[in-house]
């Protein structure tokens, strides 16, 4: 390092100093403040000029093609699937009673079991229901299908 940097690292700090201590700073900590911005400006002043840094490596893509946010889903949703939810079977029977008023249907209409899905409607009507995740996904696709264009039974 050159002895013109390190004159103006040194001036740098003083200044700095003096600084903290007309704005009222006390004891040893405008020479404390002066020090480290002396030290910080020798650093930065010791760079050879053209030098860049290297660019930090790049990320490796997440193995197994998904976020963490899907796994944390999955895993939570495997956690409830052998849970007997009585209000998840209420949920599901009130969205689908829901999309078959939009139809004109009711709960007990055979049209509505025709729409749904014989095997749909018998799990949505049982005292319990204790699906597995494929269950309730067949169940949320019915359900689905309903307010699609060519799904369910217009009356």
């Amino acid at each position: 390092m050159s002895r013109r940097a390190i004159v103006r690292a040194v001036l740098l700090g003083a200044a700095a100093g003096l600084v903290t201590w007309v704005f009222g700073v006390q004891g040893p900590r405008p020479v404390l403040i002066g020090a480290c911005v002396a030290a910080g400006t020798a650093a930065v002043l010791s760079i050879p000029p053209g030098w860049y840094g290297t660019w930090p490596a790049r990320p490796r893509p997440a193995s197994g093609g998904g976020s963490g946010q899907v796994w944390r889903l999955a895993n939570r949703l495997r956690r409830f699937e052998n849970d007997d939810d009585p209000a998840r079977q209420q949920r599901l029977r009130a969205l689908a009673a829901a999309r078959l008023r939009r139809l004109g249907l009711d709960w007990d209409d055979p049209r509505a079991v025709q729409a749904l899905g014989p095997d749909v409607h018998a799990a949505l009507s049982a005292q319990a229901l204790r699906p597995s995740l494929s269950d309730v996904d067949a169940v949320v696709t019915a359900i689905e299908r309903l307010d699609a264009p060519s799904g369910g039974t217009r009356p």
